[in-house]
Formats: C-alpha cells, sequence, structure tokens
C-alpha cells in the first residue's frame, strides 16, 4: 500500500507559503487546508471580530490547532493526501501534530517546506498584500521560528529561498521532544481546568436568574436578599436582567436614580474608564463588588 502524506507548509506572514502550494501542489489531487480558516472560524465562534484579548485569543489559536488536526486524521482515514498551510514556529507545536498523525495514522509520511524568501521577494508580497508593517518588523518574528527537526517525527525537511528548493536535515536532537511533550502535557492540563472553570462560572450566573442573591443599592445603601425576578419586579437595576455580571453598570433600587452611581460618573469622564485612584471609599467598595460578581453577592457584606 502506497503511503499516504501530509505536507506542511510553515513560516511567517507574506513569505508565499499560498503561491508556494499553488505553484507546486494544486495538481497532486492532495486535500488543501489553511489554518487561518479555522483561526477565523474560532473567533467567530467565540464572537470576537476585530478586538480580541490575548488570552482569549491563545484559546481560539488553540482550538482552531486542535479542529485542524482532527480533519488531518480524518482526511488521511479517507486515503488522501494532505498539504497544510500552516505557521507552526514552535517545536511543540509541531510534535502536537506529529505525534497525534503517527498514532492514529500507521502508513504516513510527513514533510515540512519551511518558506524564507529573500528580502526582495518577501517585500514584493508585503506590497501585493498591502500589509501594514516594515519588512524588518515581518522578520522580527520570523526570527521566532525553531527550524524543524526530525526528532520531531518529520520525514523530510525542505527550506524555501525563492525558487531554491534545499532538502535540509539537521542531526537529530531528541532533548527538544521530551521537553516539548512535557510542556504540551502542562498546556494541556492547563486548558482542561480553565475549561472547567469557564463552565462553573457559566453554570452560576446561570443559576442566578432562579436564586436569590444579594443586591446593593450604590445610591442609598439599601440591600435586599431576593430573585432577580423580584429584583426587576421591584424596579432595580440590576443583573442578569438589566446589565452583565462583573461589568460596569447601575446597581440601583427602583426609588433611586443612575445619575448617583459609579457608572455615570465615568460616563461623564472624557475617557470612560474606571480610575480606581479618583474614587471614594464607598464608590471603590462598589466596583470591587462589581468586579467580582456574582460570586461577591452569595454572601452578605
Amino acid at each position: 500500500m502506497q503511503k499516504l502524506t501530509v505536507t506542511f507548509v510553515i513560516g511567517a506572514n507574506a513569505t508565499g507559503k499560498s503561491t508556494f502550494i499553488k505553484n507546486h501542489f494544486s495538481d497532486n489531487k492532495a486535500v488543501i487546508l489553511d489554518v487561518y480558516d479555522y483561526q477565523q472560524k474560532a473567533y467567530k465562534e467565540a464572537g470576537f471580530n476585530r478586538q480580541i484579548p490575548f488570552g482569549e485569543a491563545f484559546k481560539c489559536l488553540y482550538k482552531a490547532n486542535d479542529k485542524l488536526l482532527t480533519d488531518i486524521i480524518n482526511i488521511l482515514r479517507q486515503g488522501k493526501n494532505i498539504v497544510v498551510e500552516q505557521t507552526l514556529f514552535k517545536a511543540k507545536r509541531r510534535i502536537a501534530y506529529t505525534d497525534k498523525i503517527r498514532q492514529a495514522i500507521e502508513n504516513v509520511n510527513i514533510h515540512v517546506y519551511v518558506m524564507r524568501p529573500s528580502d526582495a521577494l518577501w517585500e514584493s508580497y508585503i506590497a501585493q498584500r498591502k500589509l501594514y508593517g516594515t519588512l524588518q518588523s515581518y522578520k522580527n518574528i520570523a526570527a521566532q521560528i525553531e527550524f524543524p527537526n526530525p526528532s520531531e517525527g518529520i520525514d523530510l525537511i525542505y527550506e524555501v529561498a525563492d525558487n531554491n528548493i534545499q532538502l535540509k536535515m539537521d542531526a537529530p536532537n531528541y532533548g527538544i521532544v521530551a521537553a516539548a511533550r512535557k510542556e504540551l502535557l502542562a498546556e494541556a492540563e492547563r486548558m482542561c481546568k480553565e475549561e472547567e472553570k469557564k463552565r462553573s462560572k457559566l453554570a452560576l450566573i446561570e443559576s442566578m436568574n432562579n436564586r436569590p442573591f444579594w443586591h446593593y443599592c450604590e445610591s442609598c445603601g439599601k440591600k435586599a436578599f431576593i430573585s432577580a425576578k423580584d429584583a426587576f419586579d421591584d424596579g432595580w437595576d440590576y443583573p442578569p436582567q438589566i446589565g452583565a455580571f462583573g461589568l460596569l453598570g447601575p446597581r440601583t433600587c427602583g426609588d433611586c436614580r443612575i445619575t448617583d452611581t459609579l457608572y455615570w460618573k465615568v460616563q461623564q469622564q472624557s475617557l470612560p474608564i474606571v480610575l480606581e485612584e479618583t474614587l471614594t471609599a464607598e464608590e471603590l467598595k462598589t466596583w470591587q463588588r462589581i468586579k467580582n460578581e456574582p460570586e461577591s453577592l452569595l454572601t452578605e457584606e
């Protein structure tokens, strides 16, 4: 039986990965996958567009890589070769792929092409795509790439410099493999704990619709241990019926005005963000309570 092949084309942004794949693999009936498509889908599913917090971006990239890996294995099981446009700057990211692929598929070759264009060609790619930043800024990112090593489970490694494709197989370095697997295991455990924490948080927030919890009016100081529905019926401005837990908004009873709240004060500033050093003791107490919602509402202050 002929061996199947997974080919990874890796490199920094605008190094010609897509062009290389089009010129060298478009006619060989291989399935072509692009990690960018998976990343964009992960961002969309997480509810992000342009502004993505760093921690959330990492989670999205982690999920995108996991989904891409799953698709690679499923396609190989269908007896098809695959070409993947990826970044895979770090050895541990490549090992995460090669380990799972070899565990799932017995008869497979894994090839890697590393894109290293000349400055002139690289600048032309940047100009064609109308990207921001200088060539040097992209080269600084490329400098972070750990060049692939055969010990990572890769059969053939090529360096692509413009039209020159050269086999480059360094001596195996098995030390990086053990370290990478250890890091990957710790990373997976951390992600699992974070996901469990997130699920618990969502379950707690959902429960707040039906359970009584402490409501504090930041204007008059009134407090009440009531359900969200009862609070809404009594005129409270309070999550989850009005606003969201953990986000700045009015926290008032039905008798008080929004103009007496920390939220209103912040909205009158030229820069509408909370500056803790400008808050009174009571405002700081309110802000700390809001930041720690809904847990801060489960026990009486």
